[in-house]
């Protein structure tokens, strides 16, 4: 039998989250986020390979304010769906407000 080494193809671990995501051209939703990019859920379509600028909103325990995480990314993947557009965007840069 041959055992055949599969690299990992993430460079960052993946968390499974649902966080709001605000646009330039409106809202989404996550599904998951890394240190290196983040999948969203959205109304609005972008163009493979276009830059977008996104924050990520965590939530945080009263009476602190949410977290906001202001994100520049490259989109990566898009996925039409029925309903919603799925974009995978690679982060380019980010920054905490």
């Amino acid at each position: 039998m041959n055992d055949i080494e599969q690299k990992p193809t993430r460079s960052a671990r993946r968390y499974v989250v649902e966080l709001p995501v605000q646009l330039a051209r409106g809202s989404g939703l996550t599904r998951d986020v890394s240190a290196a990019g983040v999948y969203f859920l959205t109304d609005q379509a972008y163009p493979l390979d276009s830059q977008v600028d996104l924050t990520l909103m965590f939530a945080a325990t009263p009476p602190e304010p949410s977290i906001q995480v202001q994100c520049h990314a490259r989109v990566v993947r898009v996925e039409p769906r029925s309903d919603h557009v799925g974009i995978a965007a690679a982060i380019t840069s980010l920054s905490f407000a």
